[in-house]
């Protein structure tokens, strides 16, 4: 039986590993639907966005309908990437699901490596929680 400290430690290494990945997952699914069926539309710039990094909350129409979003601005385009709260800047929009947009074009819809490299992490993670003495569970007992 692993002690109490040990199984804490194991669930400070999952949750942060399990948070990015679904982050990853997130975006890649986001990315996915605006590469394949993407639309460009207006949007403006509301406010900073509380996270930081040079990313905005935004407000744009699609079909009469009000969505907003959350991006970082398109630092490629010269004419977009010092835009300002109330200014416009291009949005990139899916057709079957308006509300998931950004203010660049994604290029791709995976970092393919860094998330392999978390998920086999996590994998590890949870072999030493579920089954410590396996070949493949990190020792993490050793004194």
């Amino acid at each position: 039986m692993r002690s109490p400290p040990t199984r804490f430690l194991i669930l400070v290494l999952l949750i942060p590993l399990g948070w990015w990945l679904f982050g990853q997952a997130r975006s890649s699914w986001r990315a996915y639907w605006i590469l394949s069926d993407c639309q460009q539309g207006k949007a403006v710039l509301t406010k900073a966005y509380w996270g930081g990094h040079g990313r905005f909350v935004y407000r744009y129409v699609v079909d009469e309908k009000q969505f907003t979003g959350v991006s970082s601005t398109d630092w490629k385009d010269a004419k977009y990437k010092n835009v300002g709260i109330g200014e416009e800047a291009v949005v990139y929009y899916s057709a079957s699901h308006p509300w998931l947009s950004l203010l660049y074009k994604p290029e791709g819809f995976l970092d393919l490596l860094p998330a392999l490299i978390a998920l086999t992490l996590v994998c590890f993670i949870v072999i030493t929680a579920m089954r410590p003495k396996s070949k493949w569970a990190f020792n993490i007992d050793a004194a």
